[in-house]
């Protein structure tokens, strides 16, 4: 019952009013809501997200690399880097790496994405290998994307992504919510 008010209640918030569509025109998408996350919330996030295996190298000589212990979280124009525990097997591996990751707005509205800038690992036999081709961007448009019941139709809750903004202590993340009907999807 609260879910169901609660629904529509953002349904009411979100829908423009008929009277005023197209009335006012918008020239940067409007924000919702506002999330903050905290640097200690951020290596939370990334220590959840380990052990992390990555395979490196071919058939004849593979490599398992496994990710720990991500620490000393760094935030700065655009870019987010922290230590990391690495181990390999078979070949034995055991450094802290410092991976750079950057944010990029690739415009159009369409969201953000994360992507590895370096990962450089020296392992035994084989050399430094940077490992950033190993790992794909990391898209990021939607925060929650819900299939609800609204007075016993379908629709949909979709909370989109506008804006991150890297801070020195925290990521602030702007939000926009978006209710349809499941006929407008």
């Amino acid at each position: 019952m609260v879910r169901v008010f609660v629904f529509s209640l953002l349904a009411l918030m979100t829908l423009p009013s008929p009277g005023l569509a197209g009335s006012v025109p918008t020239t940067t998408p409007r924000e919702d809501l506002t999330i903050i996350l905290q640097s200690s919330t951020i290596l939370g996030l990334l220590s959840s997200a380990t052990p992390y295996e990555v395979h490196v190298g071919g058939s004849l000589l593979r490599e398992t690399l496994t990710f720990t212990e991500p620490r000393n979280l760094l935030l700065q124009a655009g870019r987010i880097s922290f230590s990391v525990r690495c181990r390999g097997t078979p070949v034995a591996v055991d450094q802290t790496l410092r991976p750079v990751l950057v944010l990029k707005e690739p415009g159009g509205g369409a969201g953000y994405r994360v992507v590895v800038e370096s990962l450089p690992v020296a392992i035994p036999g084989l050399g430094t290998v940077d490992l950033k081709d190993l790992f794909e961007p990391i898209e990021i448009q939607s925060l929650l994307r819900q299939s609800v019941f609204l007075q016993g139709r379908p629709a949909w809750v979709d909370v989109q992504v506008r804006r991150i903004t890297l801070r020195a202590d925290r990521i602030d993340v702007g939000a926009s919510i978006r209710l349809t009907s499941d006929r407008g999807r």
